[in-house]
């Protein structure tokens, strides 16, 4: 196994399987986002979504799929050309995965693609453990999603990044990404699919005094087609959008959800629409 990928497995230091499996997932993202960079196609793209507040919070934390929107749209993007690079980038770490293009998406703005790998043979690989307690047929997969024609207003910084070699990728800034999971929050509940992540999120911008771009959440609102969106909402209308919301959801069934990933399950327990509502009256605009 590559040295690189071992002394992250161990900084990761992971102990049950399901462990095990998110940190392998956890290292192929890093890789792609490396590879991405280094072939120059990330020039006109930025990560956002859960993947880019971990590498501004937590870079050992886990997360969902690497989420990009076009810096400038494209409407003759093609997320095929991006697929070569990221199998050849992950070969050279000694991962087997195989990118391929998802045909059916959400939106048609919305490109997607799958990278997978074999489980077993991935644990073999870097546990020296084929762990016979996992199906043959079982895979460690990764989204790749690109909006090439996503909303307007978004603002963008630069990160570098060290893992596994050193590569500099455009992100959203954090105004911009607590307006991503703002109209996330409004609009999944909206739809009555409410997600634990969504809130935990939301708390945590709230808890780092971080301001909303307020220009963006207008703009994606209303490109979510949210029923209350408009051009010239205001943060007093945003603020009681949420708490509209907040009343609306099923804390206990969320909680419950989010229990076997959160390492302090305590920390939930003031969780309910008065909590939620009370820590939104800091929200502010950038």
């Amino acid at each position: 196994m590559d040295y690189l990928i071992e002394q992250k497995l161990e900084k990761l230091n992971p102990k049950s399987l399901y462990e095990k499996k998110n940190s392998i997932r956890h290292i192929v993202q890093d890789i792609i986002l490396c590879a991405l960079a280094r072939s120059g196609r990330l020039d006109n793209a930025a990560l956002h979504g859960d993947q880019a507040r971990r590498i501004y919070f937590d870079p050992d934390g886990f997360s969902e799929d690497p989420v990009f929107s076009l810096i400038e749209p494209d409407k003759g993007f093609r997320l095929d050309t991006w697929l070569s690079f990221i199998e050849k980038e992950l070969a050279i770490y000694g991962f087997s995965f195989m990118a391929e293009i998802k045909e059916k998406t959400k939106s048609p703005d919305i490109q997607a693609a799958v990278i997978s790998g074999n489980t077993r043979d991935h644990f073999e690989l870097c546990y020296d453990d084929p762990s016979e307690s996992i199906s043959e047929t079982d895979m460690i997969r990764v989204k790749l999603e690109v909006n090439t024609n996503p909303p307007l207003y978004a603002e963008y910084t630069k990160k570098n990044c060290t893992f596994p070699v050193p590569h500099e990728i455009n992100m959203y800034d954090k105004p911009s990404l607590f307006a991503e999971k703002i109209g996330n929050t409004i609009n999944r509940a909206w739809r009555n699919r409410t997600r634990g992540w969504d809130l935990y999120d939301y708390a945590f911008y709230i808890s780092k005094n971080i301001p909303v771009n307020l220009e963006h959440l207008r703009a994606r609102l209303l490109y979510l087609e949210y029923v209350e969106a408009k051009e010239d909402m205001t943060i007093e209308e945003v603020r009681n959008n949420l708490c509209y919301r907040f009343r609306e959801i099923n804390y206990k069934q969320v909680k419950i959800d989010l229990l076997p990933f959160v390492k302090d399950p305590e920390s939930l327990n003031v969780w309910s629409a008065a909590y939620f509502c009370d820590i939104t009256q800091k929200l502010l605009e950038s």
